[in-house]
């Protein structure tokens, strides 16, 4: 449980680490072109990034709860299988990104989780701050609701869970920042891991891009079922068609995303 508590603390450090890294990094190298006020696209960003961080707080404490229960009373699938506790750690990991991946595609597919979902993807100007750009409702359902089922079924360890966030944080924010990384480290790493340049192609505003790369931090399920393609994150075009105006991307509309009847073009 040492570890546990370590790697908990550790996770928020993380994320403002990486925020001010990425931040800096981007703004002397970027990638993609900017936002034409990148200021104003950046705190609106943070805005919505602090309202979520809250609600993530909660659902974090919601998802501890079950992963407690579920070991007290050794429910599912990793508590009922005879293995030893280092093979139940990496079956717990990979499994947890497993069911993230399923949560994922169910956030695209079923309308009423897509009107939240789109929140994050309607940023057409990738950066550090479009990392945690969640509408609340999303939070609720990829991190209480939806992480709590995965963690139930299938009896994930705390510390498998703990250990799988603390390294998908970094990654998490590489993965939306608007730098280029080496090109050995894309063709190589993205057979294993969601390099920057992989999951860049899922925040494409083209449906067919939109609705792939939907691994969060390794490429074995979208390669597995096929839900990947091929093409470079300097070829496509970024955000949503439905999310063209400025006036889209203001707090309080993006908040009100979720009620809105968009239609997806």
């Amino acid at each position: 449980m040492e570890l546990v508590t370590l790697l908990s603390n550790l996770q928020p450090i993380i994320i403002v680490v990486m925020m001010i890294l990425m931040l800096s990094v981007e703004n002397i190298w970027p990638y993609l072109p900017r936002a034409t006020n990148t200021k104003k696209h950046n705190l609106r960003n943070l805005g919505l990034v602090l309202i979520s961080f809250v609600v993530n707080a909660a659902a974090g404490i919601a998802v501890v709860s079950v992963l407690q229960i579920t070991a007290d009373k050794q429910f599912g699938l990793l508590n009922w299988l005879p293995l030893n506790n280092t093979v139940k750690i990496i079956a717990g990991i990979l499994l947890t990104d497993f069911g993230s991946y399923c949560g994922h595609i169910l956030a695209h597919k079923v309308p009423f989780l897509w009107r939240s979902h789109r929140v994050h993807h309607s940023d057409a100007n990738l950066n550090a701050t479009s990392t945690l750009r969640f509408h609340p409702l999303d939070v609720l359902y990829s991190q209480a609701l939806w992480f709590s089922i995965v963690c139930f079924v299938f009896g994930i360890p705390m510390l498998s869970f703990v250990i799988y966030g603390t390294f998908f944080l970094p990654l998490l924010f590489c993965q939306h920042s608007n730098v280029k990384f080496p090109a050995w480290f894309e063709k190589y790493a993205r057979y294993v891991i969601s390099t920057p340049g992989w999951h860049k192609i899922h925040h494409a505003a083209d449906q067919k891009y939109t609705d792939s790369h939907y691994g969060d931090f390794f490429t074995f399920w979208d390669r597995l079922f096929g839900t990947w393609h091929q093409v470079q994150p300097d070829e496509i075009e970024y955000g949503l068609y439905e999310f063209k105006e400025d006036r889209q991307h203001t707090i309080g509309y993006l908040l009100s995303v979720p009620f809105r009847n968009l239609k997806r073009k």
